[in-house]
């Protein structure tokens, strides 16, 4: 290896690249990221206004406004006119590739002089440095964790401080899980980052609304990133850590059914629903079964209006009627239902496999029907 890292550095300085400049070209290729650091790119990380280019973002990134960032990252195909750094509309922001790598090089410079030793007044200079590096690479876990710190270092003052803190990280961390930005979506960096926040607002005794989160939030990172299990997961998280009752459940209920019935392909939300719609029908507080079936019957009438084929409609369908949180009467609708598209013979062979095997499996499976 020691090898490879010389041949790569010597390369590096052939095209007149500073040690530091030619360490970062090869993080970037062992980490998979090669392919934004063409020559092109590579070159101009020796442009001469690299502090500029980064003051311009962190401008953008790191504003008194308090409010969610809508976050894009451009290719080539979209120059930015001479002179401009970073377009910012609003709480929309567009950053070119090459402007985000060329600002990274000098916050990792900021960081890495600040995160061991961080003086009071240059608090706000590693929040910047580390915004920046969590928007090239959201598996920094150094920079998440110095985040951490700081926002450690005001739970011993007032709280409401520590509230302020917390609630411009959580802007923070969502404008990031929630912009048009793939691997950001379905980080698990970030999203621990987001439960450790949470877990610190309860140990804080601060009030926190997770129907806001469901749509806000995880519902966004969903459709952005679909089959996002980070997300859902963080919403499983969410109900057990802070809990559900009253209206708010069956709002939740709403809320993700009419999710699942947009993206009827994404077996994550489906498997959510099914989780959530179960948990539900096994509380003393929150019997279901009402529920349960009223939302078997939706997406089974829409499945068969619509012909859906999706492997994860019908695992749905036939997890939910098995589980016995549904009437008989949902239940022979059911059965009903695929004897009536097996017969049509409009399928193709393996929808009529999947849907054939719905069945079976459902009465395999079933447990003692609901009165």
């Amino acid at each position: 290896m020691a090898a490879s890292v010389h041949a790569r550095l010597r390369a590096s300085y052939f095209l007149g690249l500073d040690l530091e400049t030619s360490l970062l070209h090869i993080v970037f290729q062992w980490f998979n990221m090669a392919r934004a650091l063409d020559k092109e790119t590579i070159i101009s990380l020796q442009n001469d206004n690299l502090p500029v280019i980064y003051r311009d973002i962190v401008s953008a990134l790191c504003s008194d406004k308090l409010q969610l960032l809508e976050i894009e990252l451009l290719g080539k195909s979209h120059p930015l006119p001479a002179g401009t750094n970073v377009l910012v509309e609003g709480n929309n922001i567009a950053i070119p590739k090459t402007t985000l790598v060329q600002a990274f090089v000098v916050a990792r410079r900021i960081f890495f002089n600040l995160v061991r030793n961080c003086p009071v007044e240059k608090r706000q200079d590693l929040w910047n440095a580390s915004a920046v590096v969590l928007l090239m690479d959201p598996e920094h876990i150094t920079a998440a964790n110095a985040r951490k710190r700081l926002i450690q270092s005001y739970q011993e003052g007032p709280k409401a401080e520590l509230e302020t803190v917390l609630g411009n990280e959580l802007v923070f961390v969502d404008s990031y899980l929630t912009s048009r930005l793939h691997r950001h979506t379905k980080s698990p960096t970030l999203w621990g980052h987001r439960r450790w926040l949470l877990e610190v607002y309860q140990s804080a005794n601060m009030e926190h609304n997770i129907v806001q989160d469901l749509k806000t939030t995880v519902l966004i990172a969903a459709e952005r990133h679909p089959k996002n299990y980070y997300a859902w997961s963080h919403m499983r998280w969410l109900i057990q850590m802070f809990g559900v009752e009253g209206e708010t459940d069956s709002e939740i209920v709403s809320l993700v059914k009419d999710w699942c019935l947009r993206h009827p392909a994404d077996t994550s939300g489906f498997s959510f629903l099914l989780f959530y719609l179960s948990r539900s029908a096994s509380s003393e507080h929150a019997p279901q079964t009402e529920a349960s079936t009223r939302v078997c019957k939706e997406v089974l009438d829409l499945a068969v209006s619509f012909k859906w084929t999706h492997e994860s409609v019908w695992v749905f369908l036939r997890s939910l009627v098995a589980s016995g949180d549904v009437t008989e009467d949902q239940k022979t609708s059911f059965s009903k239902s695929i004897d009536t598209i097996l017969a049509a013979n409009s399928y193709s062979s393996r929808t009529q496999s999947i849907i054939q095997g719905a069945r079976e499996w459902c009465e395999k499976y079933q447990q003692k029907p609901c009165s």
